[in-house]
């Protein structure tokens, strides 16, 4: 493929490797891989213009010519700037992002299976630009009042429990920092009023944050949960060790955490049809029902 004279059409190897059956330099009939009627349509669209509406002329093929085997990387990232989808508007982020990456698994196809040579294309992200990160999912001020007034009410198993690690997750703790929490790092009897360390976030349970004030509707809860946590040697003490414990002592796992919010959840008319597939980073990403009540618990909390 280095002579542009010998060069074999682009639109024959297209449909050959798109149609899961192609013919090797050396003469041998290769069947590949099945592709999904939606790969085979973009693919076939961004690259060739196959069943393109009329007027569109976009595609690779087209905007690169002659030079289809002997383009520099400039050539893709100019040609994704410039798509646009079929009402003319500029091609979002993340179209771009596949269209780029039609063309460089063409190109890897013709390097690996026809024995072209190499072009050492960049990262899909370097040439169609940064893809925009997606929108992270929260509940609404509603819906986390609702998860409050859930956790008050619930009366499952543990409920002092629930409503802490709930009021936990409302206050905006990962589910990793309440686990992690440890009734080392808890000041009950500070003159300034109760505090605690936390574990920092997205990292290990042992890098701890600056001693801080625990939210007032937080040491409420921790008042009605302390007096019936179930601690047990040698796992955890009354003074010592996990927090939020099971009934065997043990500290609370993720899948544990995250069912047990459920759980609160699905008691609320407003949260059973979120309560299935909700997780607690998403509520500790949400409005907090306390941010009316931030001011530092004083004296006893109350």
């Amino acid at each position: 493929m280095d002579s542009q004279t010998k060069a074999p059409s682009p639109y024959a190897i297209l449909h050959g490797w798109l149609a899961g059956s192609y013919v090797r330099p050396d003469g041998q009939q290769v069947i590949g891989r099945v592709w999904d009627e939606d790969t085979k349509y973009r693919y076939g669209l961004y690259l060739a213009g196959i069943d393109a509406p009329p007027g569109w002329k976009q595609d690779w093929f087209t905007y690169i010519g002659d030079f289809v085997w002997r383009f520099e990387p400039l050539h893709i990232q100019d040609w994704a700037a410039r798509l646009t989808a079929f009402d003319g508007a500029p091609l979002a982020a993340t179209s771009r992002g596949r269209a780029v990456s039609a063309v460089r698994s063409f190109y890897a196809h013709c390097e690996d299976a026809l024995g072209a040579a190499r072009w050492n294309l960049p990262p899909r992200r370097a040439l169609a630009g940064p893809t925009p990160p997606s929108v992270r999912e929260t509940l609404t001020r509603f819906q986390t009042d609702a998860l409050r007034t859930a956790a008050d009410r619930y009366r499952g198993p543990h409920p002092e429990r629930a409503r802490l690690a709930t009021y936990m997750t409302l206050a905006g703790l990962r589910p990793g920092q309440s686990i992690a929490a440890v009734m080392q790092y808890v000041q009950r009897d500070n003159q300034a009023g109760p505090t605690w360390k936390l574990p920092v976030k997205n990292n290990s349970a042992s890098a701890v944050g600056p001693l801080t004030s625990i939210p007032r509707p937080l040491v409420w809860a921790l008042d009605e949960y302390l007096p019936v946590r179930t601690y047990k040697a040698p796992h955890s003490t009354e003074t010592e060790g996990p927090l939020l414990v099971s009934r065997t002592g043990r500290g609370l796992d993720h899948v544990t955490f995250t069912r047990l919010l459920r759980e609160v959840a699905a008691t609320h008319p407003g949260l059973k049809e979120i309560a299935p597939a909700l997780h607690p980073d998403v509520v500790a990403h949400s409005p907090s029902p306390f941010a009316d009540e931030s001011a530092e618990a004083g004296g006893d909390g109350r």
